[in-house]
C-alpha cells in the first residue's frame, strides 16, 4: 500500500524574561518553524508575550490546500485477499502487481495469476502547475478497465473513473473508483470560472436573441419596402398594360406596326370602321395585328396583386373575350361549310375581276359587312378574292377590285399598295 506522506513537526521555544536580574519576569513563545525546513525558508517569527492562562498549541503547516488522490474500493468489490478500503496516491508513480515489491500488492486466490507480476502503474505529472494522473498497462496478460473499457496502453484518469485490475469478474475482485480531492483555492477558482462560463453562456444568449430580433427586423423591413415597391411596380405597369381604346387593363394583347398594343377586340372593331391608323400615334395600319402572349402573362400576373374586386372583374373581362372569340369560331366554322357546298355545287357569286353592277356591289356589301376577320375572309371566297388571288392578279385586276368593292381611299395606284389595302380589306372592309 502507499505509504503515508511524512508530517511536519512543529517547534515552538518557551523563553522566560527577566527584568532587573531578578527572579521575577515574563514568558514569551518564539516559533521555530518545522522540522526539517530550512531556515531561509522559515517564515520570520516575533516573541509573543504569554499572560497566566494564555493556551500554547503548536500546529503543523496546513496540508488543506494541496492535491490529493485516493483509490477507493468499489463497494460491490469482494477482493478474496486483505486490501486496504483506500489507498492514498501521493507519489509520482505507485505501481500494482504480485510482487512485494510493488506498491500495492494485489493477488487473487479466486483466480491465480490474474493480476501480473508487475501489472501497471499510475503516474503523477504535473500540467500547468496542476497535477495530472495517467493509469498504465505494464503489458499485463488479462489487462486494466476504466469505466469498463481496456486501456490499450494508458489513459488520463478523471475523478470518478473506475479502474478494474485483471478481468472482469462477479461480484469484482479487484476494482476501485479514482477519487481527487481538490484544493480549497482550486475549488473557489473552479466555481468562479464555472459561474463565468454561466455569465458568458447568458451574454451568448442574449446577443442570440438579440440577433435574432434584428433579424426578424431586417425582414420585416424588406418585406414592407418589396411590398410597397410592388404597388408602385403595378401603378408603373398599370400606365404601359393598359389599352388607350378601353382605358382597362389588356386582354388578349395584339401589337400593330408601330408597336402600340391594345385589347384584340378593341383594335379589330377599330380597324372595321375602316380606321387603318394607330389610335396613339395615328401612323398607318397596313397590316393585320399580332397576337402578345407574352404580354398576356404579364399582365395576369400584375393583376393578380391586385385586390380581389379588381381581379374578379378582369377575370370577367378575360372570360367575356374568350367567349365572343369562341362565338366568332363556331360561326366561322359554319360559314365555311356553308360556302364549300356551294362552290363544290359551281354556285357563286359574280368573281371579283369582272365588273360588277350597282346591284352586285350592294348585294355583296350587305352581305360582307356582318363578318370580321377569318369568317369575312371565308365569306370573299365565294367572289373569288383571297389571298392567293390578291398576291397573283395584275394591276388591271387588282385596280377593278378596287371598283367593285368601293375602296377609295388608296392614296397612290401602286401595286403594293393595292395588295395592302385588299388584304386588309379581307379582314376588316
Amino acid at each position: 500500500m502507499a505509504n503515508e506522506p511524512p508530517r511536519k513537526r512543529a517547534r515552538t521555544k518557551l523563553a522566560r524574561k527577566s527584568e532587573g536580574g531578578g527572579p521575577g519576569g515574563s514568558c514569551e513563545a518564539v516559533d521555530l518553524g518545522c522540522a526539517g525546513e530550512r531556515e531561509e525558508s522559515r517564515p520570520s517569527s516575533v516573541p509573543t508575550p504569554l499572560g497566566t492562562g494564555d493556551a500554547v498549541v503548536a500546529t503543523a503547516s496546513s496540508s488543506s490546500t494541496a492535491w490529493r488522490a485516493v483509490l477507493r474500493l468499489a463497494p460491490t468489490c469482494r477482493p478474496s485477499m486483505s486490501v486496504h478500503p483506500q489507498l492514498d496516491v501521493d507519489k509520482d508513480v505507485v505501481t500494482f502487481g504480485r510482487l512485494p515489491s510493488c506498491n500495492v500488492v494485489l493477488d487473487s486466490t479466486r483466480a491465480p495469476q490474474m493480476i501480473s507480476r508487475l501489472h501497471g502503474r499510475l503516474v503523477r505529472r504535473m500540467e500547468d502547475g496542476k497535477p495530472q494522473w495517467l493509469i498504465v498497462d505494464n503489458k499485463s496478460l488479462n489487462g486494466i478497465l476504466v469505466n469498463g473499457v481496456p486501456i490499450s496502453e494508458e489513459r488520463p484518469l478523471q475523478s470518478g473513473d473506475v479502474i478494474t485490475f485483471g478481468r472482469v469478474m462477479a461480484p469484482p475482485e479487484f476494482e476501485f473508483v479514482f477519487e481527487v480531492t481538490v484544493p480549497e483555492k482550486e475549488a473557489l477558482s473552479a466555481t468562479a470560472v464555472e459561474e463565468l462560463q454561466q455569465q458568458m453562456a447568458r451574454i451568448a444568449e442574449l446577443q442570440r436573441e438579440l440577433d435574432e430580433e434584428r433579424e426578424q427586423k431586417r425582414v420585416e423591413a424588406q418585406q414592407r419596402r418589396q411590398a410597397t415597391k410592388s404597388s408602385l411596380d403595378v401603378a408603373e405597369l398599370h400606365s404601359e398594360l393598359v389599352c388607350s381604346i378601353c382605358q382597362d387593363w389588356l386582354v388578349h394583347a395584339a401589337t400593330i406596326e408601330c408597336s402600340h398594343t391594345f385589347c384584340w377586340s378593341c383594335i379589330s372593331t377599330w380597324m372595321c370602321h375602316k380606321r387603318f391608323a394607330c389610335p396613339l400615334c395615328r401612323q398607318p395600319v397596313a397590316r393585320q395585328p399580332l397576337r402578345s402572349r407574352a404580354l398576356d402573362a404579364i399582365v395576369q400576373k400584375s393583376v393578380m396583386q391586385l385586390d380581389h374586386g379588381e381581379r374578379a372583374e378582369y377575370g370577367q373581362r378575360v372570360a367575356s373575350a374568350a367567349k365572343a372569340l369562341e362565338k366568332s369560331r363556331r360561326l366561322h366554322v359554319e360559314l365555311e361549310s356553308s360556302v364549300n357546298a356551294a362552290l363544290n355545287r359551281g354556285k357563286g357569286f359574280f368573281h371579283i375581276d369582272s365588273r360588277w353592277s350597282r346591284r352586285d356591289r350592294e348585294t355583296f356589301a350587305t352581305g360582307v359587312k356582318e363578318y370580321s376577320g377569318e369568317t369575312r375572309e371565308t365569306y370573299c371566297r365565294l367572289t373569288g378574292l383571297t389571298v392567293q388571288w390578291v398576291h397573283s392578279a395584275d394591276l388591271a385586276k387588282l385596280t377593278q377590285a378596287l371598283e367593285n368593292l368601293e375602296i377609295s381611299d388608296v392614296e397612290c395606284a401602286l401595286e403594293d399598295d393595292i395588295r395592302q389595302r385588299l388584304l386588309m380589306f379581307l379582314q376588316y372592309g
